[in-house]
């Protein structure tokens, strides 16, 4: 039971209130909600988990080593074009 005492500004007690009902029950129904909102929580993610584990194959990875083998030579290809155009523009200024 939650009880509430009242003082005045120079200390004397002036009373005392009880709250009826029981807050010990409350508190355990938030708990009890509060893990349950947790465990739901967390098997959520550990089946998304596991799903997306499962749902991968080796020709998704292949398929992404490859991808970015392609992305990284068309950089170099890019990277050594934009340096052969400023070689060619700087011999054609006569520096």
């Amino acid at each position: 039971m939650l009880a509430i005492q009242f003082v005045d500004q120079f200390g004397q007690q002036l009373g005392l209130w009880r709250v009826p009902g029981s807050f010990d029950g409350m508190a355990s129904l938030v708990v009890s909600l509060g893990a349950l909102v947790v465990l739901l929580m967390a098997a959520f993610v550990f089946v998304g988990w596991r799903d997306r584990k499962r749902l991968s194959s080796p020709d998704d990875s292949a398929a992404g080593r490859d991808a970015r083998s392609a992305q990284e030579r068309h950089a170099a290809e890019r990277h050594g074009a934009q340096g052969e155009v400023w070689r060619r523009g700087q011999n054609s200024s006569g520096t």
